[in-house]
């Protein structure tokens, strides 16, 4: 442990900050202490999550959470959003983004081995019939590459601090820790600050934790100087990356995680599942005599253990397609439709015009996760699509049915006519027995839509209790990476690194 871990802070008051828990405890013993769900993270996931609860903000009234809801799975947690403008209007009351924000859980995530397991950075990925494709990076449309913070922005985040923190914390480096230091707390339709150093100013001195939770975990005081401002905002990143990959954010607890680890062969059929769900999985892997709805070939993450059995699956292949999404006039000013990873494709030698309209295949975890029955939720990178009936009947059906009139604009009227609106961009779509053309019954669609719904987990994340000033706990610096069968995956952890290796 370097000498900075120990070291004493003074603020501007002359008291020793380290010793105003001291001071407190002797009034009350109870303050020395972080409520349970604090000291079930090391400080590093700790200072993410506050760092993502808490209105760092313009007008102090957003947080990333307001786009990433626990109870909604990762995403807008506000129905009416969701079921008109879509796009989530920034702290300053006026600006506004022009896609649905992506869930940032089961993007990347820690097993109890230590291991992170999930999205790569932004590559070329070698396809079977499909040949070199992009794949990774953040965002729907791949830009958060996973390599800017340190090649691209030529920041050190472990200059200055000990070695050891490069050995516990370079592991979270990567696409998230790219999304968060993009970053919604200075883009001008979120959370719309100025400036980096005026995020600094607001942890530093208008939180409690901000400053006592920096330098537990880093080892070094606060800085939001000029020259000291780039190292402290990238720590920052680091830090919301480490919490959204912790189990925190990613519970696996769904029906599906449940019955899996309970059932008496771990193997399709599960004993837990009802004969609608079985076959609804039968339908989305093309296994059992089933029909076949094709999903696996976008929704799979891990081929080593097929047919949605492997205990990490995130259902994504994290590639990118266009499978012919209606544009969205509801989105505020009708922007133009979003071209996806064409933005940046040509980066890697990819044709100009061949990634046109391609978007980032989401993960389907959590994909119908909602705080109560009533509650609207949006689907794709543009929010069209309000509910997995439609969705799935749209991969179905999307190009045998007819053109809609040009006055019939929602995926609802489009249920209604019998037809589907023209799509935002027509070129590079997948054939139709991969989208649109699948030829499923009603009965298949309603199976396959039982067996999405299995993907939700039970718990919901929730914000940070109160904080409480305490005198550091080393142990709370990392995780202990026994990979033991004690952790909240099952001991199924170890099967990790044969599935996925590590990113």
């Amino acid at each position: 442990m370097s000498n900075k871990l120990a070291r004493l802070t003074t603020n501007t008051k002359g008291i020793d900050k380290k010793s105003i828990p001291l001071l407190l405890g002797i009034m009350s013993a109870g303050v020395l202490s972080s409520n349970v769900q604090a000291n079930e993270l090391t400080y590093l996931e700790e200072l993410g999550k506050r760092l993502f609860f808490e209105d760092i903000s313009l007008n102090q009234n957003m947080s990333c959470a307001t786009c990433h809801a626990g109870n909604a799975g990762g995403t807008t947690g506000d129905s009416s959003i969701n079921e008109s403008d879509v796009a989530v209007t920034g702290s300053d009351g006026v600006g506004v983004g022009n896609l649905k924000p992506p869930t940032n859980q089961y993007v990347q995530f820690r097993t109890d081995a230590g291991d992170i397991v999930g999205l790569g950075n932004f590559k070329i990925c070698s396809v079977p019939f499909l040949g070199d494709v992009a794949c990774g990076g953040a965002f729907w449309n791949g830009r958060a590459e996973g390599n800017l913070i340190e090649a691209f922005h030529n920041i050190d985040p472990f200059s200055g601090v000990g070695s050891e923190y490069e050995g516990m914390y370079r592991k979270y480096i990567g696409p998230l820790s790219d999304q968060a230091h993009a970053s919604p707390f200075i883009n001008p339709v979120e959370q719309a600050l100025e400036t980096k150093q005026d995020v600094c100013k607001q942890v530093r001195d208008d939180t409690i934790w901000g400053g006592q939770l920096y330098e537990y975990a880093w080892g070094t005081e606060i800085k939001c100087g000029k020259r000291q401002i780039d190292r402290t905002f990238a720590r920052f990143a680091i830090a919301l990356s480490a919490w959204q990959m912790s189990k925190d954010n990613n519970p696996f607890d769904s029906k599906r995680d449940i019955a899996l680890r309970n059932d008496a062969d771990g193997q399709f059929p599960l004993d837990d599942f009802t004969a609608q769900e079985n076959r609804g999985h039968d339908i989305f892997y093309n296994v059992n005599g089933a029909p076949s709805g094709n999903c696996v070939f976008c929704h799979q993450s891990d081929p080593v253990n097929a047919g949605g059995v492997g205990p990490f699956e995130r259902y994504t292949n994290d590639q990118f397609f266009n499978i012919g999404v209606p544009r969205n006039h509801d989105i505020p000013n009708n922007p133009e439709p979003d071209i996806g990873v064409e933005l940046i494709a040509t980066k890697l030698g990819l044709p100009f015009g061949t990634n046109l309209g391609k978007h980032k295949v989401p993960t389907l975890r959590n994909v119908d996760k909602r705080p109560h029955s009533g509650f609207v939720k949006a689907y794709t990178h543009n929010g069209w699509f309000k509910s997995l009936e439609q969705l799935v009947h749209f991969y179905n059906t999307a190009r045998v049915k007819p053109t809609c009139a040009s006055h019939i604009t929602t995926a609802e009227q489009a249920m209604l006519n019998g037809c589907w609106p023209e799509p935002e961009f027509s070129v590079n779509r997948p054939p139709p027995f991969v989208v649109g053309g699948l030829g499923l019954s009603p009965q298949d669609e309603a199976d396959l839509v039982a067996y999405l719904k299995t993907l939700s987990d039970g718990s919901s994340v929730k914000a940070p209790g109160r904080y409480r000033l305490h005198i550091i706990d080393e142990s709370r610096l990392q995780h202990e990476d026994d990979g033991s069968s004690s952790g909240p995956f099952g001991g199924l952890e170890d099967r990790a690194d044969d599935a996925f290796g590590s990113f």
